[in-house]
């Protein structure tokens, strides 16, 4: 299977992946700032302004009629949340000129535009257009509140914000409403400078091409000519090390019930490990969390949903860089102790080893068919592979599904044992709000 190339030249990080599966050219750059709660709200801006404008193409109209100019080239930005990294992204995806008369060049000026967008925003004074600032800040304002219309994404939220109280990981990706009406056009251009400034810059470069250390240097060399200062400024500590799990604690877990007008409660559980994507056990507590909670066959749906009729839906997830298992269910608020009791008998259940052949074999399935299908998707390939470089150990696909598929029933009874109940998250529709 082909897999990523990687060429690092200081903070610059470009990963090249040659492959003749596709019809287009894909490029991905991604910055990496530690989360801080002083930032958090001014970066999460950095990724849609930039769409904006740059200095050569002014307008948000601009940028994408020089994409149209490149046979119809696909930009786009956003921002992630990687453990405790705050990650700014724009994909860019041009047909791969091979296949089209007259497109030599593209991927080049496609490099070229994605750079500038990233590197050379359209500025007013001393920082970016007043015009664009306004128009984005409502925007933004409207992603921040859509995560509070949408209540399965909302309690999550809530929930691990709960778990992860004080730590940076607790963050929440698009920063805080209440942050807008202080950010000002010279306060986010200061963000954009220490974004470029401070932030790892990891470029992904995907597609059919003939030579991977070639493609890469044409790549460092458009990073060094676009980010011409930034490649001599001190890195802060904390950039370029590992992004560890969240480490397990003592105690009681955290309680937390909220009201809002909802007519389905939701009922979240979070889990700390100490395990995450770098661990020996990492491939275990895949297992572990798809025969727990991962796809219809499992515990949590079966007996939650299916047998006690407790649940409108009940899953479980595991972030691979925090380490968490989150289990997220919606439920008549009326039955929230029984729904509790049943979830936490489904966690005891894999510990005390009750899983059936049956369930590891369909689970394992369950878990391939996942990886392969991100096969067919570039962006989730770089996703994947970024995941790895950033908990400081990288796997291919090929090699996470023989993983996956050598885990063992007394490996998954030992990954079990490894979730220590942090926090409960009750989200209903009545009563008063309470924190135990």
């Amino acid at each position: 299977m082909t897999t990523f190339h990687t060429v690092d030249e200081g903070r610059f990080h470009v990963h090249t992946m040659l492959t003749d599966q596709f019809r287009t050219r894909h490029l991905v750059a991604k910055l990496a700032v530690p989360l801080s709660r002083e930032r958090v709200t001014e970066t999460a801006m950095l990724p849609y302004l930039w769409l904006e404008g740059t200095r050569s193409h002014p307008t948000a109209l601009a940028i994408t009629r020089r994409a149209d100019d490149l046979f119809g080239a696909m930009l786009r930005s956003g921002i992630g949340k990687r453990g405790n990294r705050h990650v700014a992204e724009v994909y860019l995806t041009v047909p791969d000129e091979g296949r089209l008369r007259g497109a030599d060049g593209i991927f080049e000026e496609g490099l070229g535009l994605l750079l500038d967008v990233v590197t050379d925003p359209l500025l007013e004074g001393g920082g970016f257009s007043k015009g664009n600032v306004e128009r984005e800040r409502g925007l933004h304002r409207k992603r921040i509140e859509s995560v509070f219309d949408d209540k399965i994404a909302w309690a999550m939220e809530r929930a691990l914000a709960e778990s992860l109280h004080g730590l940076p990981e607790g963050l929440p990706r698009l920063g805080f409403a209440d942050d807008l009406e202080a950010v000002t056009p010279e306060g986010l251009y200061a963000a954009h400078r220490a974004l470029l400034q401070e932030g790892d810059v990891h470029v992904y470069a995907i597609g059919a091409f003939d030579d991977a250390p070639a493609l890469a240097n044409r790549v460092l060399t458009a990073l060094r000519e676009a980010f011409p200062d930034a490649r001599q400024a001190a890195q802060p500590p904390g950039v370029a090390a590992p992004v560890a799990p969240v480490p397990a604690r003592s105690g009681e877990p955290h309680r937390v019930v909220e009201d809002q007008p909802v007519q389905q409660g939701k009922l979240n559980l979070v889990y700390r490990t100490g395990v995450a994507y770098a661990s020996d056990d990492y491939p275990a507590l895949l297992v572990a969390n798809g025969v727990l909670g991962g796809f219809p066959h499992a515990k949590l749906f079966r007996n939650v949903r299916e047998k006690a009729s407790l649940a409108y839906y009940a899953s479980s997830r595991v972030d691979a860089l925090s380490g968490l298992v989150m289990i997220q269910t919606g439920i008549d608020p009326a039955n929230r102790d029984r729904a509790e009791a049943i979830i936490l008998e489904q966690v005891e259940a894999l510990r005390r080893g009750d899983v059936a052949e049956e369930e590891m074999a369909f689970t394992k399935r369950g878990l391939a068919n996942q990886y392969r299908q991100s096969l067919d998707v570039p962006a989730a390939l770089a996703d994947i592979h970024f995941g790895g470089v950033l908990a400081g150990h990288t796997r291919t696909i090929d090699e996470l599904l023989d993983a996956i598929e050598d885990v063992t029933r007394d490996q998954v009874v030992a990954a079990a044992n490894r979730l220590q109940l942090d926090t409960v998250y009750f989200l209903r529709g009545q009563g008063g709000a309470e924190h135990a």
